[in-house]
């Protein structure tokens, strides 16, 4: 049984207009691959252009959203590389985004890549999108987008990947592992929400390099014992920053550290993109992804920003990607 589109209070319809936001109910018979069925079985979406156009689905880090450009007064997360004329060129595809599973308050815990997947295979067949021209994924995004590619080889033509591999390194799996015990005792003392900001300050020395940190910042220590030094208040802030609440922020983790393709039953031409510094997906790590890949080019860029490069970087990253697709349009 298919899933059925209801408009998002305020939205468009899906093909009218610059973009539009529609939320799919997903099969009555959608369960993860834990067993588990959501209590709010639906998807979100954001639809950038006509469905006319050649459709590019398009999804980032644990904490992106639908959003991924510009418009009226939103900031996309990736809107430097998706917008008119740029690497995505809003001018010649449709551009889909959407929000990954559980919606906010669902009771499910456990989600895998796979389910991403299927939930936004469902979502397409909802549409009508029989085929994606491409899928483009940084990150958590770039591991959903090859799950998709994965359990669908025949709905994806072309994937764009920057920053993810076939299977989570057990060393960044170390990190988070960290980090989830770190809100987990935290929401047992009553403060998830102070859990979460740690979690995220930890998540932030990770995303960057140490070499960025040193010539980011002095070395002032303060005037008292515990007095944190520059770099801590930038990472304090940024933990205060993030809203991602706790239940949330553990699932979404524990999909990254699940998640695991198999490279050889990806047919889709591909395009990676890894970075020498990224301390989460090792240039080694994308290296064999993309010998085991069918079809595979890889480009390697050296950035002083490491995972959090396919934010910072669109300038080294747009042209591989927009020379990429152009190749590819018929």
């Amino acid at each position: 049984m298919n899933g059925a589109i209801q408009d998002i209070p305020g939205a468009c319809s899906p093909v009218a207009g610059e973009f539009c936001d529609v939320s799919v109910l997903l099969p009555s018979d959608f369960v993860l691959d834990s067993g588990e069925t959501l209590s709010r079985a639906e998807l979100r979406l954001r639809l950038y252009g006509a469905l006319e156009k050649p459709v590019i689905a398009v999804a980032g880090g644990v904490s992106a959203s639908r959003i991924v450009a510009d418009a009226e007064g939103e900031k996309g997360w990736w809107r430097d590389i998706v917008v008119r004329g740029g690497a995505i060129d809003l001018d010649r595809f449709c551009v889909l985004g959407f929000d990954f599973l559980p919606a906010d308050n669902d009771t499910a815990r456990a989600i895998s890549t796979a389910d991403q997947a299927r939930a936004l295979a469902a979502a397409l067949t909802s549409l009508k999108i029989e085929k994606l021209f491409a899928f483009a994924g940084a990150s958590y995004g770039g591991m959903v987008a090859l799950a998709f590619a994965a359990v669908y080889p025949a709905r994806v033509n072309h994937l764009c990947i920057v920053s993810a591999a076939d299977k989570p390194h057990p060393a960044a799996t170390a990190l988070r592992g960290v980090q989830r015990r770190i809100i987990d005792f935290a929401q047992r003392v009553g403060e998830p929400e102070e859990g979460v900001r740690l979690a995220r300050q930890l998540a932030m020395i990770s995303y960057r390099t140490p070499a960025e940190f040193e010539a980011r910042f002095n070395y002032r220590p303060g005037a008292n014992v515990g007095d944190p030094h520059e770099v801590c208040d930038y990472l304090i802030a940024r933990g205060r920053a993030y809203p991602m609440s706790a239940e949330r922020y553990l699932t979404l983790s524990d999909s990254v550290d699940r998640h695991c393709v198999d490279p050889t039953t990806i047919h889709a031409d591909s395009l990676l993109i890894a970075v020498t510094s990224d301390q989460l997906a090792p240039v080694g790590d994308m290296r064999r992804l993309a010998r085991a890949l069918q079809t595979a080019t890889l480009c390697e860029i050296n950035s002083l920003y490491g995972h959090d490069a396919f934010l910072k970087e669109a300038a080294i990253i747009g042209p591989f990607i927009k020379s990429f697709l152009e190749d590819h349009l018929s």
